[in-house]
């Protein structure tokens, strides 16, 4: 410093004009410096840490981890007291739930018979008292961390909803030592090997037969869970193994019309449902289907040429009639039905969120055939629906 202060001195002195130009530019940095840390600052303080931004941790094995709250905890009535809804004109309850959630990330359950862990997350309402369950089915490659825009929103309405990684998980895959494993390499697969058909359908039957362990190994979900009331759903080949439980019959190597159905179920959701010529499913797999169903696709919900509106539509036409949705989104493609970012066509100014029509029809599909809640019947069976999506969705009903 001594040396620096030396230096100066014998230095000419610089321009009166010239110092203060560099004293001002110095000013003007230093504001948008603080600026700039001001926002980031604001931005790591404000940014949700939950909802459809989630991103669960990668726990290890067999670690249950304490209960989370949700994003918007709001004060938690006792389970016997009415839920209110939002307005059915914007959309059958699209704020969130009055109970507030917590979560089990990675509950890890064994099951013996098939000498296999199962890996699950849970979401479940905090106060006490029964609640029906719903097990959601993710995609082809996909895990246990999709969804969580509904499954959590679900759950804050009160449900326990349980999402297994079934075993053609990418993630999956690569925890159990396939480093080179991609995400699309797991769809390929998923399409090909048969034997991730059948598992998939005995996953969601074996979660159903440890419903009362999971019941007591995960902090405050202790006498929760209504074993009388279950629905099961999933997107993409999450659908297939939600049709295969419901009754659709499938062709495996030596076993056609295998028949994986589960009595326990009583109401199916199916995101992108499945057409014959794929998973083992043909035309007739879906005949005996009687239980509860809803489907829905989209225009643009094609990923091959296999897939068009008729053949998501296959499994709603095929099925005994009665309790029978099928939703057709416009503008709705394959993603658009598990992410929150796809806006109907021409409504971005009216909020049309295709993911929006998504949860308010599938909630509405659970309160109706898991509670029995006849105002949620009576919005399925009426055209609020496509009122309020300004004719984007269309509903058929059998």
């Amino acid at each position: 410093m001594f040396l620096l202060a030396h230096v100066r001195r014998l230095l000419p002195p610089l321009p009166r004009d010239y110092i203060r130009r560099r004293r001002a530019v110095r000013r003007i940095t230093n504001v948008l410096l603080i600026a700039t840390l001001s926002l980031i600052f604001a931005y790591f303080i404000t940014r949700p840490t939950g909802g459809t931004g989630f991103r669960a941790r990668n726990l290890p094995a067999n670690r249950i981890p304490a209960p989370t709250p949700a994003i918007h905890p709001p004060a938690s009535p006792p389970p016997s007291a009415p839920v209110a809804a939002s307005s059915d004109a914007n959309g059958y309850k699209l704020e969130p739930g009055p109970y507030a959630v917590s979560e089990a990330e990675d509950l890890v359950l064994h099951d013996a018979k098939r000498g296999k862990e199962l890996h699950v997350r849970i979401f479940y309402p905090n106060p006490a008292g029964k609640y029906p369950v719903i097990v959601f089915s993710h995609g082809a490659g996909g895990s246990r961390n999709c969804c969580d825009g509904l499954t959590r929103h679900w759950a804050s309405y009160g449900y326990v909803t349980i999402q297994p990684t079934h075993d053609d998980s990418a993630v999956q895959r690569r925890n159990q030592g396939e480093e080179n494993i991609r995400f699309l390499q797991a769809v390929r697969d998923a399409l090909k090997k048969r034997a991730l058909w059948e598992s998939r359908p005995l996953d969601v039957s074996y979660l159903l037969d440890a419903l009362p362990l999971a019941g007591k190994r995960v902090p405050g979900l202790l006498g929760k869970i209504d074993g009388d009331r279950i629905g099961v759903g999933g997107h993409s080949m999450g659908s297939y193994t939600t049709e295969a439980v419901a009754g659709a019959l499938v062709d495996l190597p030596g076993q056609p019309g295998r028949n994986f159905a589960d009595p326990r179920v009583k109401a199916a959701l199916c995101l992108s449902p499945q057409g014959p010529g794929q998973f083992g499913l043909n035309e007739h797999s879906f005949d005996k289907i009687s239980l509860p169903y809803m489907g829905m696709t989209g225009s643009l919900d094609s990923l091959g040429p296999v897939a068009s509106p008729a053949w998501h539509k296959t499994p709603f036409e095929r099925s005994q009639p009665g309790d029978k949705y099928h939703l057709f989104m416009e503008g709705a493609n394959h993603m658009s039905f598990i992410t929150p970012s796809t806006l109907a066509p021409g409504r971005a100014e009216q909020g049309g969120n295709i993911f929006d029509y998504t949860n308010s029809a599938s909630l509405a599909f659970w309160d109706a055939y898991l509670k029995g809640d006849a105002h949620a019947k009576q919005y399925l069976q009426s055209d609020t629906l496509e009122k309020s999506s300004r004719g984007a969705v269309k509903v058929s009903r059998r």
